[in-house]
């Protein structure tokens, strides 16, 4: 039977810092192994190939890169077998290899992301860098908004995606003030306004068609804005294609019709983008300082939060995207001990405790999917601020983009 699963809005926002985190490391030739399980792969589909991998590998002439790889794929072999070879429900993707940027000092390292989507994509890759198109597509965003600002002598286009906007236009006019020069008459004088603020409209027009047609279908809503009248003369004089026309969800008097403009609009649109990311985030961060002020149920800090993890007080997790820390996961080969470790505990060599044996590193993965997991364990959801808001930005710089509210005291 086909399994759906909706990502929340927090696993959207890891994966995609994981995925941009993926596409920033470069091996030295073909070292970078990619390999994709979907959860109907069997043990023995997987264990052959990466056996054949092994096997075939040898016949890499370069010794370095030979030795890299080898390394790399008894890596993945060891970490698939720490799990037992357990595919999470929506499939796994496993990124090892040579990532070091010195010459003669290999640093091989290997992480496991489990997709956000139903994987079916089987694939073993080794290139020079990690192959992610196919969970590219698992981020794409289908919460987009068009903003158009303007008044008679500028106007401004934006795209915001989620919790981001981008400007995507921005014109001036040719649209004469009131005040005509000597010697014209007030009709020609007139004229000349007319035909500059026809030429604007259709310049504004075409580019919003550019802009939004091709994503009509993703399209959730048009917002015009801008003071005066000019917003209504612009429809009015139908250039504007009426499939967009047919998304406007709602006209705004703003002061701005640049940038300043686009922010005030996001800023004033709270019932009409009230399903949006980018107004959830802000009313988020307005509760939780709401709460700081009144001495309420919120805690910030990182030894504060997990505490409040580990006895379960918390009731909503928030984390901001900003954070960029790892953990380390080893294993002991000898007794099968596990450790957590953050970045800054990890040495050339870890021992286990309970046998003094030297434990095998298993796998990297980030700070804030290690947090998720751990308020997902006490039945705690989890918010990801992101760091593109003013909110965002004040959230990571004030209280170090980790913080909760809490059941109780």
């Amino acid at each position: 039977m086909t399994q759906f699963h909706t990502a929340s809005e927090a696993e959207k926002s890891i994966f995609k810092k994981k995925l941009q985190k993926m596409a920033e490391f470069k091996g030295s030739g073909t070292e970078l192994i990619s390999l994709y399980v979907p959860p109907t792969a069997d043990r023995s589909s997987v264990t052959g190939q990466l056996t054949e991998e092994m096997s075939q590998s040898s016949n890499i002439k370069d010794p370095t890169t030979r030795k890299n790889v080898q390394g790399a794929l008894r890596k993945i072999i060891n970490f698939l077998k720490s799990i037992d070879f357990k595919i999470p429900e929506l499939g796994i993707v496993i990124f090892c290899g040579n990532v070091s940027t010195r010459s003669g000092r290999p640093d091989i390292r290997l992480f496991a992301l489990k997709t956000i989507e139903r994987l079916d994509t089987k694939l073993y890759w080794c290139d020079s860098e990690f192959h992610l198109d196919p969970l590219q597509k698992m981020i794409k965003t289908s919460e987009i908004y068009g903003i158009l600002t303007m008044d008679k002598r500028e106007a401004t286009v934006a795209v915001l995606r989620g919790k981001r906007y981008d400007i995507v236009g921005h014109f001036t006019s040719r649209v004469h003030g009131k005040e005509r020069a000597g010697g014209q008459s007030a009709v020609r004088f007139q004229r000349l306004r007319e035909e500059a603020a026809q030429q604007f409209y259709r310049e504004v027009a075409e580019k919003m068609g550019g802009v939004f047609i091709p994503i009509l279908n993703e399209l959730k809503g048009m917002i015009i804005a801008g003071p005066g009248i000019t917003k209504e003369e612009f429809l009015d004089e139908g250039n504007l294609d009426y499939r967009i026309k047919d998304k406007i969800i709602g006209k705004l008097d703003t002061s701005y019709t640049d940038e300043y403009g686009i922010k005030e609009v996001v800023d004033m649109s709270g019932e009409l983008l009230k399903d949006s990311s980018i107004v959830h985030e802000k009313k988020l961060i307005q509760d939780f300082l709401t709460e700081i002020a009144k001495n309420g149920l919120v805690t910030y800090g990182e030894n504060e939060v997990l505490e409040a993890l580990e006895i379960g007080k918390i009731r909503l997790l928030l984390l901001s995207e900003g954070i960029d820390k790892t953990i380390h996961r080893f294993k002991c080969p000898n007794c099968e001990t596990e450790k957590v470790l953050n970045e800054n505990q990890v040495r050339s060599e870890i021992k286990c405790t309970n046998c003094q044996h030297v434990m095998e590193s298993m796998e990297e993965a980030e700070y804030i999917d290690y947090l998720r997991e751990k308020a997902e364990s006490i039945g705690a959801e989890t918010e990801v601020i992101s760091t593109e808001t003013d909110e965002g930005k004040q959230f990571m710089a004030g209280f170090g983009g980790l913080a909760a509210f809490l059941r109780y005291k």
